[in-house]
This record gives C-alpha cells, sequence and structure tokens, in this order.
C-alpha cells in the first residue's frame, strides 16, 4: 500500500533530447508534484546492449544504477514512440536488462503505465502494445488504460513540449490510475 506521494520513474523511450514522449513525460513530472514526483531515466543510452556475458557480480554500473531506480520507485510509466511498426531498440534493451536476473525482474509487481505518441493517427499504439507485453511478462501489472497520443506535430512544440490541454489531462488520468494500482497488490 502506497501512501503520500508516488515516486514514479519515468522511462523515455526515444533517446532523443526533444522527443514527444519525452515531452509526455515532462508533462506528468509537472502534474502535481506534492502528490506524484516523476523522475524522468536519462542513461538509457549508456547501457550496454544486453548480454548475458556480463550478467554476474560484475555488472555493468549502468544496469546496477537502472535496476535500483526501478525498484525503489513506486510505479513506472513508459513513453514509447514507434520504430518501423515496434519497440524502439534502446528502449528494448533497457527492459531486457530490467528483466534480469531471470525470475528477479526489477519490473516485478511494479505498477506500469504504457503511453506514447507519434506524428501518425495512431499514437504508436503497436509500440505500446508491445511493451506492455514485455513488461507483462516481467511480472509488471500494467494500467489497463494505454494512452496512445496522435498527430504529436500538432499537439507538441518544436522543443518536444506538449502544448495539448487534453492530454495533458490524459496524462493526469493515467497517473491517478497508476497510483490506484499501485494500492492493489500486483500477482507476479
Amino acid at each position: 500500500m502506497t501512501t503520500g506521494a508516488l515516486k514514479v520513474i519515468a522511462i523515455p523511450g526515444s533517446l532523443r533530447a526533444h522527443s514527444f514522449n519525452r515531452g509526455l513525460l515532462l508533462a506528468a513530472q509537472a502534474h502535481n508534484p506534492d502528490e506524484f514526483t516523476v523522475e524522468i531515466y536519462e542513461r538509457t543510452g549508456a547501457l550496454p546492449i544486453f548480454n548475458q556475458d556480463l550478467e554476474g557480480d560484475d555488472l555493468p554500473q549502468s544496469v546496477v544504477d537502472l535496476t535500483r531506480r526501478i525498484r525503489e520507485a513506486d510505479a513506472v510509466i513508459i513513453a514509447t514512440p514507434e520504430y518501423n511498426s515496434s519497440i524502439p531498440g534502446g528502449l528494448k534493451n533497457l527492459l531486457d536488462w530490467g528483466s534480469r536476473p531471470h525470475g528477479n525482474s526489477a519490473f516485478t509487481g511494479k505498477p506500469v503505465a504504457v503511453m506514447g505518441t507519434s506524428p501518425s493517427p495512431y499514437g504508436a499504439i503497436r509500440a505500446q502494445e508491445m511493451v506492455a507485453s514485455v513488461v507483462r511478462a516481467m511480472g509488471a501489472g500494467v494500467l489497463d488504460r494505454p494512452l496512445a497520443v496522435d498527430r504529436a506535430l500538432e499537439k507538441f512544440t518544436g522543443d518536444g513540449r506538449l502544448k495539448d490541454d487534453a492530454t495533458r489531462e490524459a496524462i493526469a488520468d493515467s497517473l491517478h490510475g497508476l497510483r490506484e494500482l499501485a494500492r492493489i497488490p500486483v500477482a507476479a
């Protein structure tokens, strides 16, 4: 049972500094900071490509930091673009590292909200479905309200800041859904 400010780690699926998906997370970070503390994970590009040979006592420090941050959070938000009708490679790599060690995923029992945006009329929905499937397989509880933001060029500024009030409200709804999910034990 989580009380007080919900501690959320927010993972952008794009490495681009001013990505629209990072803009979704910045909007989440700005929403009611007394109720939600949203930390955006900025080190996806620093993770080595997943290789089981790197597991063990000498895990790369970037992986140790990632899994620690996920474990310490009450909940996770993942904002993903869609690359070639799929999950971006860097995000999939992060999820692979977060699933380790086998049987002890950092995502086990975590409430997760999946959202995404793209310039297309589909709002990265295929990538969101794939991300949700992957994190469910790792034992996470996925919020049953995906947020697909279509036509990103109309809803974000050139530097990736959200300017659409309806999307801002949908993000707030996702945060409140995560808060409710965090109060319910998640079956692993």
